[in-house]
């Protein structure tokens, strides 16, 4: 069916933003790096000149900020995996079972120059054993390869999809998705990424969630599959790995801050509240930024579940930079574009205490905060050494090594799990990639995050896409496990 997405405009008009032309992405580079280049250069005059009494005060205000931050992140990420009783917590429940759903789902896929991937998406989604479901694909009118395959996947399948096509002034998910609310008539609202492998009994496990909690929204659990097939992907480890204390660990601790930037698929939204917060926002994150406005303006009850039979399987970009590909550093970017603004946004200051005022804007103040952490703590290391101050001082400028280290000794052992979890061969170099690139991956979301804030303050309002190679697509998908997944 061919439906016109315009009535978006009318949905979520007092979103609605003018995303500006890219800017060239050899100027761009130039900049960033000659910016940061300056920086610590000039972070180095400072320190030298700062002298024998400024000097020590300036390494405990470094000092200070790095273990915070390096102290939390190794706290968050290990939240769930501390107490039986904690992980208990992100357990599903029993599903439903067949013949007794009550809820009605919509789920909406997106796409944009997805041809070559979109039919297999599809597939998945209308194996799903849940009977009260509709898949609506929100499509661009420009988009003529993607449309071609989704009609030819119509013809095959007819009547399993709707199919809505909008033309949209604006970049972005958020478009699409609020071209293709109107057309919803599901209890529940799901977005799903056009390259996600989803569970085909994950509805009957979420509408028991529902039911057992009352939640407004559930958010499942998103996971990326390749750690990488030669060592020009060392960074692939490191993202699953995010991924992985993402969901089965720190989504627990927002959960129970109630402030949850919610994920970009496998997360379920309530058709009545959607609705009445004017859709998704108009953000480069819309997940982010969704999560943000129903926790802070409408006080929504999340909860989530974490099981590795039931994630949404995706994958981490091929290439590192490379931004006609779709490279994990422009993704990275366009992310943290979009929490930065979140950020200064300031809905989160309508949380309804100071502590949980506190603990939201340092949510997502966080991915900058840790940026400027792994920009200066080597430049405090190196200070310390060379340069005379007290030795409590330069002892005490050590001390964050200790939770980075920490860190580090929990990625070893989830990448062990993962290998277990997903029935995948963990390689050496996998290991040697955190042990030893741990660092160099940290300083490539640092530049991200200089990126994100330069061109925030420029005003550019280009976006990145991800880039598919499809390398989870193919890889052996069990069926959950009640025993182990029953809370």
């Amino acid at each position: 069916r061919l439906a016109s997405a315009n009535s978006a405009d009318q949905l979520a008009g007092r979103h609605r933003r003018r995303i500006s032309q890219r800017a060239s992405p050899h100027r761009l580079r130039h900049l960033v790096a000659i910016a940061i280049a300056i920086a610590v250069v000039m972070a180095a005059a400072i320190f030298t000149m700062l002298g024998t009494t400024m000097l020590p005060l300036a390494l405990l205000i470094i000092t200070t900020l790095n273990l915070v931050t390096s102290s939390l992140e190794v706290q968050w990420r290990t939240y769930a995996w501390r107490t039986p009783e904690a992980a208990a917590q992100l357990a599903w429940p029993y599903p439903i079972i067949p013949g007794d759903e009550q809820m009605s789902f919509s789920l909406i896929v997106c796409a944009l120059d997805e041809a070559e991937v979109i039919a297999e998406t599809l597939r998945s989604l209308i194996r799903q054993t849940h009977r009260r479901h509709e898949i609506i694909v929100s499509l661009r009118d420009s988009d003529r390869a993607t449309i071609a395959a989704v009609r030819a996947f119509e013809r095959r399948h007819p009547g399993a999809i709707k199919v809505v096509i909008g033309h949209y002034d604006e970049h972005g998910k958020h478009a699409q998705l609020n071209g293709a609310l109107p057309y919803c008539t599901g209890d529940a609202i799901s977005p799903v990424d056009a390259e996600g492998d989803v569970a085909p009994q994950l509805l009957m496990y979420v509408e028991a969630l529902f039911r057992q909690t009352g939640a407004d929204v559930v958010q499942g659990a998103v996971q990326l599959m390749n750690l990488g097939r030669r060592l020009g992907q060392w960074f692939q480890a490191h993202s699953v790995l995010e991924y992985q204390a993402w969901y089965s660990s720190r989504m627990l601790f927002q959960v129970q801050a109630g402030f949850v930037p919610l994920g970009g698929n496998t997360v379920f939204i309530r058709a009545e509240l959607l609705r009445r917060a004017g859709g998704w926002p108009p953000s480069p994150t819309e997940d982010c930024a969704i999560g943000v406005l129903l926790c802070s303006e409408y006080g929504a009850k999340v909860v989530a579940a974490y099981g590795p039979d039931l994630v949404t399987r995706e994958e981490v970009p091929a290439t590192v930079f490379n931004r006609e590909k779709g490279s994990i550093f422009w993704q990275r970017v366009r992310w943290l574009d979009g929490i930065f603004q979140e950020f200064l946004r300031g809905s989160w200051l309508r949380m309804p205490t100071l502590r949980k005022k506190a603990l939201a804007g340092y949510i997502l103040a966080a991915p900058v905060l840790q940026s400027i952490s792994c920009a200066l703590l080597p430049l405090a290391l190196i200070t310390a050494l060379v340069l005379k101050v007290p030795e409590s001082v330069a002892l005490y400028t050590f001390l964050p090594v200790i939770p980075i280290a920490l860190t580090m000794m929990s990625m070893v052992s989830g990448l062990r799990q993962f290998g277990r979890d997903y029935s995948q061969e963990i390689l050496a170099r996998h290991y040697a990639s955190i042990l030893f690139l741990t660092l160099l991956y940290q300083a490539l979301l640092a530049a991200a995050a200089a990126v994100a804030v330069y061109k925030y303050l420029k005003g550019d309002k280009s976006w990145y896409r991800t880039g598919r190679s499809m390398e989870h697509r193919g890889l052996p998908r069990t069926s959950p496990k009640s025993e182990a997944l029953s809370a």
